[in-house]
């Protein structure tokens, strides 16, 4: 895990993955603050997903850091979304009582 490359952490959310023999493990996605890119005048906003998948830190990029924090929100739904359906829809987020995960 790499919680240095993430910066300063300004959003999380907590899911369940609730496994065969019906036991819960904590999946966690962290955002964090966007930076302007070295060298540039875009931005990019990093995140990670802990607890399945290769929870490696991964950056979204924007023109501007809302764009980036966008794009971001965006990426984490899709990898969430391609997560759960490998995993067979078993991950839970308890703001949502219909299934979703709570991203665009």
């Amino acid at each position: 895990m790499d919680f240095d490359s993430l910066g300063e952490i300004i959003a999380t959310r907590r899911f369940y993955f609730v496994d065969e023999s019906n036991k819960q493990r904590a999946v966690s996605v962290l955002v964090g603050k966007p930076q302007q890119s070295n060298g540039s005048s875009e931005y990019h906003c990093p995140f990670q997903v802990i607890g399945i998948g290769s929870q490696k830190t991964q950056l979204a990029r924007g023109h501007d850091s809302i764009q980036a924090l966008q794009a971001a929100l965006v990426l984490i739904a899709a990898s969430l979304n391609h997560l759960n359906r490998e995993l067979g829809e078993k991950l839970i987020w308890d703001g949502d009582d219909k299934g979703e995960l709570g991203f665009p």
